[in-house]
């Protein structure tokens, strides 16, 4: 179990609970479950890289225990 943190840029921080095993879709569920959003509005990078793919896993971006994520709302404007 790994704890990553997203941040949204406006201020908000959220930690999420999951697994370096999940996918990036799996985890989007779990931020959407926990800020209220829908799972296709989120979209995930590190800092100044592309957004994360939902087909590959945490562990194949090398997220791991204390990793701080972007969070982007995708709002489809």
């Amino acid at each position: 179990m790994i704890i990553v943190t997203v941040n949204d840029r406006l201020g908000t921080k959220a930690q999420i609970p999951c697994l370096a095993s999940d996918s990036v879709k799996t985890f989007k569920a779990m931020v959407a479950a926990h800020i209220g959003r829908a799972t296709h509005e989120i979209m995930l990078k590190r800092q100044g890289e592309r957004p994360f793919k939902d087909y590959l896993t945490l562990e194949d971006y090398g997220v791991s225990n204390g990793v701080q994520l972007d969070l982007e709302l995708d709002t489809g404007d």
